[in-house]
């Protein structure tokens, strides 16, 4: 069951990233306060973004939280790692978002599927 939560977890931050990403491109920069907070306090585009974003992360925490009871460490942070090849992928995939595909960044994501197909890998008993 942890290895579900851990899973949950992957999904929804990779999902909060992709969408704080989005509210990024809508709302003006946070260092001007002066227009940042009247931005959010009246809603307008990027606002409800930013909220789903950070919606996504607080219920990320909490399947992270019950991953973590579940599972050990080195494992939990093991699956942890799958989020970057999913915001990666959808970043290249998704419309609009036109993030360049790079061999270099390929190769970064094999390297993190090795390591936790080996993390995974169950070990024999001598």
């Amino acid at each position: 069951m942890g290895i579900l939560w851990a899973l949950l977890s992957v999904i929804l931050v990779s999902a909060a990233q992709l969408t704080l990403r989005q509210a990024m491109l809508q709302l003006p920069p946070a260092p001007a306060p002066e227009l940042f907070l009247p931005h959010l306090l009246h809603a307008a585009p990027g606002s409800l973004p930013l909220l789903f974003g950070l919606l996504g992360y607080l219920a990320s925490m909490v399947c992270w939280y019950l991953a973590l009871h579940r599972l050990p460490l080195y494992r939990a942070y093991a699956l942890l790692s799958l989020s970057y090849i999913l915001v990666w992928v959808a970043a290249m995939t998704l419309p609009g978002w036109h993030e360049p595909f790079s061999w270099r960044a390929l190769f970064g994501v094999v390297v993190i599927v090795c390591g936790v197909m080996v993390i995974f890998t169950p070990q024999k008993k001598r």
